[in-house]
């Protein structure tokens, strides 16, 4: 009999991966959901065409406003009527090249050889996001797909509005904050070396401010090969630490503890949990599945730890609330607004307003962070350079002197 890959989600909450043996596909899957599992899919088990896919570029990860573009497309098409692999067949023969082309092709190729939408997708490992497959696997058990697919896209365009405003707040603070650096390096390595070739020429004595910043020139003037080591270094041994899950759990735990951004750090990550758990839950998908999709979303790897563990205080029959509460993950407000949910059988609508609540924290306290962030940088640039100039002109006026007498 021929064997089949299956990717499962067990009772327990979590997500295997199985090979077995069946009489057919649909004679596994029937098989499996009679014994509790949640099938996300079930395909021949190749061993050569599957090593290579994993090692073609079609198992990039597909660009987000590609896969926005796609999932507006593909929700209007299938609202309008169309069949799944008709909508497939003309959103990717629009794309002739990219990795998002080849990965619809692929998806297409699956649908049509008797593959579940959510299973073709599933199959493509890290070109598309976990909660996408498990999303749509929600979907067609419940017979909502292009209603999923719709919540879905929301939950991308709500991540991209904040990742944005984010960003374009923080882009004139880092160009002045480039310039600064800029500025001051060529101050200590250029310009402060030349005037100190005049000053100890003349043998007068040096006032402390222009002995002070000619300590610092020199530092910089034969010392910035290694500065520019360190900052080479340094990432290089970050991501060596971040390559380890100890490792990534310290670093998460450290940027955790910083003054003002681990603040925001929080934010950020509850936000993108509850958004994402929210979206699920609303799809269909059971709590415990749901958990264990969204720990593997996570970027924070302290976030990650925690869900599990919380997936499994639930699984023991304790309630969602009182696991987040024992975790260093949450505040005590999102704690309460979902005991709140979960009391009131609206999970998924107090998750969607805890995401709402801490992306207006998060805006605001960027903004605001960024209003003191640009005087201060200002401030800091105008008091070098007035060091700096003071330590230039103070010895002309002792060499005048020296001079003089």
């Amino acid at each position: 009999m021929p064997r089949f890959k299956c990717r499962l989600g067990t009772a327990g909450g979590e997500v295997v991966v199985q090979e077995m043996v069946a009489a057919s596909e649909q004679a596994l899957k029937s098989s499996l959901q009679d014994k509790g599992y949640y099938v996300f899919s079930v395909r021949p088990a190749r061993i050569w065409a599957d090593l290579g896919t994993q090692l073609g570029p079609s198992r990039r990860k597909v660009p987000l406003r590609d896969f926005v573009i796609f999932n507006q497309e593909f929700s209007a098409l299938l609202k309008a009527g169309l069949p799944v692999l008709t909508a497939l067949d003309l959103l990717s023969g629009r794309r002739k090249k990219g990795d998002l082309a080849k990965n619809l092709e692929l998806v297409r190729d699956e649908v049509r050889s008797g593959a579940s939408l959510s299973e073709a997708f599933a199959n493509r490992g890290k070109a598309f996001p976990n909660i996408y497959s498990a999303t749509l696997a929600a979907g067609e058990r419940s017979g909502e797909l292009v209603a999923v697919i719709q919540r879905y896209l929301f939950y991308l365009r709500t991540m991209q509005a904040i990742r944005k405003k984010i960003l374009s707040a923080m882009i004139y603070p880092i160009i002045l904050l480039c310039l600064s650096v800029a500025l001051i390096f060529l101050l200590l390595t250029v310009i402060v070396p030349k005037f100190a070739t005049l000053f100890t020429g003349t043998g007068a004595p040096l006032p402390l401010l222009t002995r002070l910043v000619l300590g610092v020139a020199t530092v910089f003037e034969y010392g910035w090969p290694f500065f520019l080591a360190a900052l080479v270094a340094v990432p290089l041994a970050l991501r060596v630490v971040a390559s380890r899950p100890e490792g990534r759990l310290r670093l998460a735990t450290l940027r955790m503890r910083l003054p003002i951004l681990g603040e925001n750090i929080r934010r950020y990550n509850i936000a993108q949990m509850c958004r994402t758990l929210g979206t699920l839950v609303s799809g269909g998908v059971p709590v415990v599945t749901a958990l264990d999709v969204v720990a593997d979303a996570m970027g924070n790897e302290l976030y990650r730890v925690e869900l599990k563990q919380v997936k499994k205080e639930v699984l023991e029959g304790q309630a969602l609330w009182s696991s987040m509460e024992r975790t260093r993950m949450m505040t005590t407000l999102a704690v309460e607004m979902v005991e709140v949910g979960e009391s009131t059988g609206a999970l998924a609508e107090m998750l969607d307003q805890v995401s709402q609540f801490y992306d207006e924290e998060l805006t605001t306290a960027v903004e605001r962070f960024v209003a003191l962030l640009e005087p201060a940088l200002l401030l800091v640039m105008a008091v070098i350079i007035a060091i700096v100039v003071l330590s230039v002109y103070m010895p002309l006026f002792t060499m005048y002197n020296y001079v003089g007498q």
